[in-house]
């Protein structure tokens, strides 16, 4: 009897917890064994990082590739994305070994102006940053890191989620910076990820910006239902546990098909009943949304009464065409088209509404279900 619980919500931990995503992952290998970089894009908590961590460490396993994740969302600018790189290098390289520090290492933590220390706490190596901000001292500490990683025996694959980050970054020259570091070590393999759609194709697929066409662009969708059902069906079995089709339509309706949406709803349900209907799924709902409900009211404290409103509209309508005609403007008693227009870009521009094919609509489907109740 399974006594984990199977529906992960940290993300990848097991390749048994791990569902499908075989064509994509057999994507990624073809364009790793074939040279090229991927461009992997998707909404947010469709599983992508999960993939990424999935896929990487599959290579591992080959001990003819080493790997490097490295995640950009919370950086800033060019000079906080190198911290991150340095650290990610540094966390993958250095801090796990088990001989200490090569001397390869050392040389390179030298170049970046890296202070190495001790916790006083914990009485564990620390280490500190002082990165110059000059566009000099910046590329010289990514070709240390591009000339470090070119020189392990291994082959080494750098996958860089958030990508779209450099994208904001106030320089405005983050875009070039990172083309021209990929242009001068072109023996590493890349994977560009990042959960804004319509900022990575722009990346990737303008001729007027640095990225045009050079890599593989793969877009990552909603996991297929053919193959989720079985999965969440065999996991409640293993574990002797039992739970409705009829909930399952339900799960699949009410979460959009986002993949962290339906885990967080089955790790639930899973953890709390032997068997599961449709009565302890609405239950359940129920309880995620309340939970969540501190964290959204917060959101909201960000938003004008406008905007609030527009939102709203749209949450309610699910996925909406056309949020400036007047048929719509009328039914949710908006004001003028001109100002639904502009809340509605500031919307999109902090990424709370998202266009979706031919249709906007809320990005996070928990959000939207939370204020669909209200």
């Amino acid at each position: 009897m399974e006594k984990k619980n199977p529906f992960n919500l940290p993300g990848y931990t097991a390749k048994k917890y791990f569902c499908d995503r075989e064509d994509e992952l057999k994507m990624l290998h073809e364009n790793f064994d074939n040279d090229r970089n991927t461009v992997l894009f998707s909404w947010r908590r469709m599983g992508k990082t999960s993939l990424i961590r999935y896929f990487l460490s599959e290579l591992e396993k080959s001990k003819k590739v080493e790997t490097l994740y490295i995640d950009l969302l919370a950086t800033r600018d060019s000079q906080e994305a190198i911290r991150a790189i340095a650290t990610a290098t540094y966390e993958r390289f250095g801090e796990t070994s088990k001989t200490g520090l090569t001397q390869s290492l050392q040389q390179l933590l030298g170049k970046l102006g890296v202070e190495m220390g001790f916790d006083p706490q914990t009485g564990l190596p620390s280490i500190g940053f002082s990165i110059n901000r000059s566009q000099e001292n910046l590329d010289v500490s990514l070709t240390a890191i591009g000339e470090y990683l070119m020189a392990k025996k291994t082959k080494v694959i750098i996958a860089i989620d958030e990508f779209q980050q450099i994208s904001h970054y106030p320089d405005s020259k983050g875009e070039a910076f990172f083309r021209s570091w990929m242009q001068n070590f072109p023996d590493l393999r890349f994977i560009f990820s990042g959960s804004h759609r319509g900022i990575m194709t722009s990346m990737f697929t303008s001729e007027n910006r640095p990225f045009y066409r050079s890599a593989q662009l793969m877009s990552l969708d909603a996991i297929d239902q053919s193959k989720y059902r079985p999965f969440i069906l065999r996991h409640f079995k293993a574990g002797g546990k039992r739970i409705d089709t009829e909930v399952l339509d339900a799960v699949f309706e009410w979460s959009w098909g986002q993949t962290y949406t339906i885990q967080l709803i089955c790790n639930k349900l899973y953890g709390r009943y032997d068997g599961v209907s449709l009565k302890e799924f609405h239950l359940m709902i129920e309880e995620i949304l309340m939970q969540e409900s501190p964290f959204f009211s917060q959101l909201t404290n960000l938003l004008s009464k406008t905007q609030w409103n527009v939102l709203m509209a749209i949450a309610r309508g699910g996925r909406v065409k056309n949020p400036l005609s007047s048929k719509f403007l009328k039914a949710h008693d908006l004001k003028a088209a001109s100002s639904v227009g502009t809340a509605l870009k500031m919307l999109q521009t902090k990424e709370i509404v998202v266009r979706d094919g031919d249709a906007y609509r809320v990005h996070d489907i928990l959000f939207m279900r939370w204020m669909q109740q209200l």
